[in-house]
């Protein structure tokens, strides 16, 4: 089974786990007009479709992955385990500028690229989420100005 095979595998797996947890979301109140179950479960069919396809269409093996490859894996996801930590203290908006950026940095930008693609991307994503679909967001540290 090529690698290729097997992460679709994997994807399917997990795409499987999302459905079943993010189907059991159900608010209390309706506050939003999609509902916490809609993100989990397009989520979940987006990662299945991609996971049949890699099953289906299988490959050739990857080549190794490079230590620089692994360092940047693992710079990744520790900003985000450290972006889902802070996320409700700082903010959306706050934590989202910095995640981008570190993010961006990682990938190899400048850091006025990262900078003005965090503030992009924060400020953005805010303004669609809560004002364009009425998805509430934490306000965090700048709770008194949005």
């Amino acid at each position: 089974m090529s690698s290729n095979r097997t992460l679709g595998a994997v994807a399917l797996l997990m795409a499987g786990i999302l459905a079943v947890f993010g189907w059991g979301l159900v608010a209390p109140f309706a506050y939003e007009p999609v509902g916490p179950r809609a993100f989990p479960m397009l989520t979940a069919a987006l990662i299945a479709f991609c996971g049949v396809m890699l099953v289906i269409r299988g490959g050739t093996d990857a080549d190794a992955v490079s230590g620089r490859t692994m360092t940047g894996i693992l710079m990744l996801s520790v900003t985000l385990l450290i972006y889902a930590v802070v996320f409700e203290r700082l903010g959306y908006v706050p934590s989202t500028f910095v995640m981008a950026g570190v993010v961006a940095l990682i990938f190899g930008a400048s850091l006025i690229q990262a900078i003005v693609s965090g503030a992009v991307l924060s400020v953005g994503s805010y303004l669609l989420f809560d004002h364009g679909l009425d998805v509430v967001l934490p306000t965090g540290i700048m709770g008194g100005l949005i």
